[in-house]
């Protein structure tokens, strides 16, 4: 047996020594480094608690820099000002917000951060995300990613408070009443870079993968895209009723802009005439909002659309551009400069996170926000119970299911681990109602009209439909509304008197099959339509399935013609409907009716006159109120234009629902500012807002 020599023996010995050595020290080492960047994360989290305290201290700080900063803008301009017949009296038509910079800081936890993510959800997934979409849910969505030069004083409506425009000030023109807006905009706000990963297959330029500045020109921007006729998207079509009396807008410097409004000679009851802009002026105004031009103005090569752009109206009225807009490359995206940032949209969810570069540190109170894409109100429900989602308006005919809910043993597991369900209702700020296409000539009678509302018993649907969580209504404004008419009675259901009504109208069954008809042309016509609604709503099917059933007892066919969100949208636009059953969504005071019911949307493709409503004496009621300031004058008109409205009936209005809000207990801050006079004094906002929502971690 061969023997190996000693010295390999004690090399072998000193080597494993070595490496023994060798791994002790790199154990030590690691254990050095791990402690070490313990403490560096602990620092670093202390260093990020101490920025976001500097922020929140900052805010204060800024608001009370407001007015100094905002006469620097005046001051800096005043010289530069083209126009020599502007004069300023120095007011501010902005007030600092104190439920922002007091109130809500106040009860907020001591060195609150916002975490976590909100989870809503939404039915079906939008064909694009473009700033103009018909779809309300987008207008959202852009609104959570964007700015607008004013905002409402938290809770009270028709007031305005600073946003992007720390100093709105109006100016009167010369010897005259008539005048005109001087913004002055916030500096340092920038739009997010572009994401690359959001354009899969595409080269985009390295422009849009930079920060770019808010200026001016967005705003100015923003308008021209509204106001270009060739830009047919519904959005900007309804926004014209708003914005079509702006005369121009003027940019001073990237940070100042001037609106100027139309003035109109209005004859006061003393018979001298006044010049006067808009009531709403003041407020729109403050609604602007800027528009993204380093991304609406491009190919995604970074070459302009339109090559030579310096003439200032050049986005107002070319149709090359709007073409391109209305297709534009960027549509599935929402380029973002407000407290939420689009994170990007599947087809399951859409996602926003926090913005921590925004000047209002409360005005994202969590990390993220995540909207799923859901194929009905049931899936939402069904996503709801299983802790998904955060929220959800649950629809009436869920109300029993939701008793049941909440006695099953899973709940009460839930509610068990800190995860119950809270609920808080109110009125909704939506109606419901069938549209009746006045150019049809089943329903260019008001007598049909008022016949067809008569064959429908509204207060059935409301008890069996919506478990009578709704009210019957008869016009089109919020019901809790000054301009709502609550004296005017609803048209009584009663199928006999409806088919006495058809018959004085010429509707007759003369073939004996309860069918009624009428020569119309020289054809005899039978009395059937379709009723056009959104398929994958069951509550709009349930309530259009008995419609049909009611309408058959007048001898009306009325065949029901369910279709997706797009084929909706589409028959809404091209009033390519006999009749249809819609809601609206009802915006904040003051009311303005000219979106629905000026004649001028009558016949205008994409308008949201959709039924081709047109009455005379209703367009002087709307130019009236557009220039009326007195609050018991602009009841008047209300009065009068429900009076009109409810006698031509060109919708049967079915209801207001009440809205039940469910969400989890983790949900914080959730209540009705009108509730809460001992925060808010002077609340008139009837509906919680989301936007001071906050997430509780419980232990």
């Amino acid at each position: 047996m061969n023997k190996e020599p000693i010295a390999l023996y004690i090399f072998r010995f000193v080597l494993g020594a070595a490496l023994l050595l060798f791994v002790a020290m790199l154990y030590w080492s690691n254990t050095l480094i791990e402690t070490d960047l313990k403490i560096i994360r602990s620092d670093v989290t202390e260093i990020k608690e101490d920025i976001r305290q500097i922020k929140q201290e900052s805010g204060k700080i800024r608001d009370d820099l407001v007015e100094r900063e905002s006469d620097h803008h005046t001051a800096k301009t005043a010289l530069a000002q083209p126009f020599g017949n502007s004069q300023s009296d120095g007011t501010n038509l902005l007030s600092v917000d104190p439920f922002f910079t007091k109130i809500f800081p106040g009860i907020l936890p001591k060195n609150f951060k916002p975490t976590g993510t909100f989870r809503r959800a939404t039915i079906g997934k939008p064909h694009n995300l473009h700033p103009f979409s018909e779809w309300s849910h987008i207008a959202e969505w852009n609104d959570l990613c964007s700015v607008s030069a004013a905002k409402m004083l938290f809770g009270k409506y028709e007031t305005m408070a600073p946003d992007m425009a720390l100093k709105i000030e109006e100016r009167k023109i010369g010897d005259t009443e008539a005048s005109e807006f001087w913004i002055y905009l916030r500096d340092r706000v920038f739009w997010e870079p572009l994401n690359k990963s959001f354009f899969p297959g595409m080269n985009i330029a390295p422009f849009f993968l930079q920060k770019h500045q808010v200026t001016a020109e967005d705003f100015k921007f923003y308008f021209d895209a509204v106001m270009n006729p060739y830009v047919q998207e519904p959005g900007a079509i309804a926004l014209r009723n708003y914005l079509g009396d702006i005369v121009e807008i003027r940019i001073i410097d990237k940070l100042t802009l001037v609106v100027r409004w139309k003035s109109e000679k209005i004859k006061e009851p003393d018979g001298k005439e006044q010049e006067k802009i808009k009531y709403i002026a003041r407020q729109w105004t403050g609604n602007l909002k800027p528009l993204a031009s380093f991304v609406y103005k491009y190919f995604p090569d970074g070459k302009k659309i339109v090559e030579d752009d310096s003439n200032p109206e050049t986005y107002r009225t070319n149709s090359v551009w709007a073409q391109n807009f209305s297709q534009h490359w960027a549509k599935n995206v929402i380029p973002s400069c407000g407290p939420w940032l689009f994170n990007g949209m599947s087809e399951r969810e859409i996602r926003f996170r926090r913005n921590p570069d925004f000047y209002e540190p409360l005005a994202a109170t969590a990390e993220n926000i995540v909207i799923a894409f859901k194929s009905s109100p049931d899936a939402i429900w069904q996503s709801f119970k299983t802790g998904e989602l955060d929220s959800y308006a649950i629809q009436p005919d869920q109300l029993m299911e939701l008793d049941e809910y909440l006695n099953s043993p899973y709940y009460i597991s839930q509610a068990d681990k800190k995860n119950s369900i809270e609920r808080i209702d109110y009125p909704g700020r939506t109606y419901s109602y069938i549209g009746w296409n006045m150019a049809k000539p089943f329903f260019t009678s008001k007598k049909v009209r008022q016949a067809m509302t008569m064959a429908i018993d509204r207060q059935r649907i409301i008890a069996q439909n919506l478990n009578g969580t709704g009210k019957e209504i008869t016009g089109t404004f919020y019901i809790h509304s000054d301009a709502y008419d609550s004296s005017i009675e609803p048209w009584p259901f009663d199928p006999l008197q409806a088919k006495n009504i058809l018959e004085e109208e010429g509707w007759y069954d003369t073939t004996g099959t309860g069918v009624i008809n009428k020569m119309i042309d020289g054809k005899k016509v039978p009395f059937e339509f379709s009723l056009t609604y959104y398929v994958k709503n069951p509550l709009a099917k349930a309530i259009g399935e008995y419609i049909a059933t009611a309408l058959k007892e007048i001898g009306v066919i009325c065949n029901l013609n369910g279709v997706d969100i797009a084929d909706l949208s589409a028959k809404f636009e091209e009033k390519n409907f006999d009749a249809i059953f819609l809601g609206w969504s009802l915006g904040t005071p003051p009311e303005d009716p000219r979106q629905l019911w000026y004649s001028t949307g009558a016949k205008e493709q994409g308008s949201s006159n959709a039924v081709g409503f047109a009455d005379k004496e209703v367009d002087k009621i709307i130019d009236s109120l557009s220039y009326e300031y007195d609050r018991e004058k602009r009841i008047a008109l209300y009065r009068r234009f429900d009076a009109i409205i409810h006698e031509e009936q060109p919708y049967t209005f079915l209801y207001t629902p009440n809205t039940t809000f469910l969400y989890r207990s983790y949900l914080q801050n959730v209540f009705i500012p009108a509730d809460r006079q001992d925060l808010i004094p002077g609340a008139n906002v009837s509906e919680p807002d989301q936007n001071i929502f906050w997430i509780k971690k419980f232990e």
